[in-house]
Parts: structure tokens; C-alpha cells; sequence
């Protein structure tokens, strides 16, 4: 049920990888500007002209374990059918390695997270970098199920146990409201996620240590500011730099890697990109995602 890539991500497909890339071009609930659905394509077609080297020099090497089984095959503008073929490939794959979802619009990870729960259970977390909450309980008004909305409909329907949003700056009263009467949550703005403390971070996130269910991480691009990510479908600006994201990644990986099941970065856009920028950034953030992931679970692997 997966179109088979012709060019894997960064031109690499081990069969053994750990690292299982998955493209998810869903585009049905957009708001503003369109061209997510082109993002898996483009990316794969852009990777090997860059340099795939990792922030930091870990010991590891995580382009070795890159294994790329291709592309949900989706149907334009039915996104009820969309997120159940998502939801059933990714029940198939979770489990046998670090999944990591190449979208499409931020909708696809309602799915993600319905599969974990069939898959394990239970989710245990949801930790969502993005400029926006996505917790409306309409957008557009009258329209129930969206790019808007996905995150009160995961909070409800799949019900992790601790919802952790970081980078936002465009929400509404409603959605503020919603997330600080949930159960469990953690909300750090751009400003604070900027400004914080690798160590206040810990302190912050610390809860997220006493989870023991598999966790979900799920990054929309436009939590960069525009300026250094300019190809998203929603942006929005005062947002986080590459290094505080980074920063973040580093405090959060070895904090929930043994945990962590899927990964979705979402909402890249190219048609809205200049001289491939955006690109550039999402595919330097998936590099260090997959080296940040290895490197704690050797640690780990040492540790125990």
C-alpha cells in the first residue's frame, strides 16, 4: 500500500535502517497558501545535492540508517479516507523503528496518533513544536476536521497523557482555554522557548520522564520564524530561530528516545519557498532528528 520512492531521501534505502521515512503529500484542509502534498517529492529530489552532515558530531551516523518506504498513496481532497490509509500504514510500521513522517499538511498526525494507540495501546505524549495551537474546534467556521483542528480532535479522541506544545504565537481564547484545562500540559511560547534555559528546559519537560507509554513527536515548520523558513502554508512571524529548536531537540531526545515511536515534520510548502531555504532547514531538522535519536538510544543502550 506504499508507492515505492524512485529517489530515496538523501539517495539511501538500507532495508535494516532504524530511521523508516515515510511521505504522507496529504493537502485536503489547507487554510491559506497550498503546495504541502509537493513536499515528499521535493525533498527527496533536493537531498542529494546537500551536504546531510548533523549539527554535532554524535559518533554515530545516522544517513546509515535512513530506510525510505515511500509515499502513502492518498486521494485528493477526502481526508476522512486519507487519514484512515495513513492510520493503517503506520500501525503497520511502528514498532520495527523510528517512523518519520514527511508531509503534508499537520492533519496527517490525527492519524499518526490513532495508529500508535492501535498499535501500543495508549499514546503517552504528544509533543508538538508549531506557531499555532491547532486546538479550534472549527476552521474554517462549519468545518469540524482540519489543519486547525487536529489537535483538539487528538486530545479528545486519542487522549495522550501529557500534551506538550512549544513556539507558538497565533492561538485564539478558546484554544488557550482548552490546553490549560487539559490533564497534563506543557505550553512554552516562542519567546520562552527562545529565552529558556537548556537546564530550565529540563526542569520544565522533567515530567515527561515518568511516562512510560510511547510518545509522538510532531514538528510544523512554520514554528521557524519566516525569515528562515519562508515555505510554509501558515506563516507567522516571531518565531524560533534553528538553534533554539535545535537546543530543544537536545534537551528533549535523550528524555523520551527510548520511547519515541514517530516523528512527523509537516506543513513544508514549496511552492511558497525562495531559492529552497525551507528545504534546506527540513532537511537539516530530519538529519539531526534521526542523530539526535541514535545517539541517546546507544547512551541508553550503554547505560543499561
Amino acid at each position: 500500500m506504499l508507492h515505492e520512492p524512485s529517489n530515496p531521501l538523501f539517495g539511501v534505502n538500507n532495508p535494516k535502517g532504524r530511521v523508516i521515512v515515510v511521505g504522507i503529500p496529504m493537502e485536503d484542509t489547507v487554510s491559506f497558501k497550498p503546495g504541502t502534498r509537493f513536499s515528499p517529492g521535493v525533498l527527496r529530489f533536493i537531498s542529494p545535492y546537500l551536504e546531510a552532515t548533523p549539527t554535532e558530531y554524535l559518533g554515530v551516523e545516522p544517513l546509515g540508517e535512513f530506510r525510505d518506504v515511500g509515499d502513502v498513496p492518498l486521494l485528493q481532497g477526502e481526508a476522512e479516507v486519507n487519514l484512515g490509509r495513513v492510520r493503517e500504514v503506520e500501525a503497520g510500521l511502528l514498532g520495527s523503528g523510528l517512523v518519520v513522517n514527511i508531509g503534508g499538511e499537520h492533519t496527517l498526525s490525527l492519524a499518526v496518533a490513532k495508529a500508535i494507540r492501535d498499535r501500543f495501546g495508549e499514546l503517552g505524549a504528544f509533543i508538538q513544536f508549531d506557531a499555532h495551537l491547532d486546538l479550534r474546534s472549527e476552521w474554517p467556521l462549519g468545518q469540524g476536521l482540519s489543519h486547525a483542528t487536529f489537535g483538539r480532535l487528538l486530545n479528545t479522541e486519542v487522549k495522550p497523557s501529557m500534551y506538550v506544545n512549544l513556539g507558538f504565537r497565533g492561538y485564539d481564547e478558546e484554544e488557550l482555554n482548552f490546553a490549560v484545562k487539559l490533564r497534563k500540559s506543557i505550553l512554552l511560547d516562542s519567546v520562552e522557548l527562545m529565552s529558556i534555559s537548556p537546564v530550565g528546559l529540563h526542569e520544565v519537560l522533567s515530567g515527561l520522564t515518568d511516562i512510560k507509554a510511547p510518545i509522538h513527536l510532531s514538528i510544523d515548520m512554520d514554528v521557524f520564524d519566516p525569515t528562515i523558513a519562508p515555505g510554509v502554508g501558515n506563516p507567522e512571524s516571531g518565531g524560533v530561530d534553528y538553534w533554539a529548536a535545535y537546543r530543544a531537540l537536545s534537551v528533549l531526545m535523550p528524555m523520551v528516545a527510548d520511547r519515541l515511536v514517530a516523528v512527523d515534520v509537516v506543513e513544508y510548502s514549496p511552492p511558497n519557498d525562495q531559492s529552497n531555504a525551507t528545504a534546506s532547514l527540513t532537511l537539516k531538522l530530519i538529519v539531526d532528528i534521526a542523530n539526535l535519536y541514535l545517539w541517546s538510544i546507544r547512551c541508553r543502550s550503554a547505560r543499561g
